[in-house]
């Protein structure tokens, strides 16, 4: 099988071109690129943990997040982005921040995790990558993502993404 974009032979069951990182997938399947809506807020209240806080004074300043990556990148957020090893933001998506992650092992997606910051709350939602996305709060069970579905966060929880990880502080 070769990919479709840049004509690279590919392994036996593969999802995604290791050069390109292209998806492989029918064109009717899920892509990596898919925007996805905002949770109404009562399925936001049932997200992985609670929102974080903003301190009273910080209300009218945007909350800004620090992603500490396991491959030693870091960058501090403020609003919607993508991370991958070469995040390509979709049509829908706007003008979202794109942090790209060194990844030789191939097992984070082009554009692997969406983030956004809602009311305080950092969320993540995996775009249907190859390899998957976890979120691991101290203390708590790892839990496996469910692609497209967003998860908020609260700082110190860490999400694996591949063979990768990085910490919301």
């Amino acid at each position: 099988m070769r990919c479709k974009t840049c004509g690279t032979t590919l392994p036996e069951g593969a999802m995604f071109c290791g050069e390109c990182g292209s998806s492989v997938l029918a064109a009717s399947a899920l892509s990596d690129t898919q925007h996805v809506e905002p949770l109404p807020v009562a399925a936001r209240r049932e997200a992985l943990t609670a929102p974080a806080r903003v301190p009273a004074r910080a209300s009218a300043a945007r909350a800004l997040f620090r992603l500490v990556f396991s491959t030693g990148e870091n960058v501090v957020v403020s609003g919607p982005g993508l991370i991958g090893r070469n995040p390509v933001p979709g049509s829908a998506d706007g003008s979202p921040e794109i942090v790209r992650i060194v990844d030789p092992q191939l097992s984070v997606s082009k554009t692997h995790v969406e983030f956004g910051i809602e009311d305080g709350l950092f969320w993540v939602s995996d775009r249907h990558s190859g390899n998957g996305t976890s979120i691991s709060v101290p203390g708590e069970e790892s839990l496996d993502t469910v692609p497209g579905e967003r998860y908020g966060v609260v700082r110190g929880t860490r999400i694996r993404i591949g063979e990768q990880f990085f910490d919301v502080l």
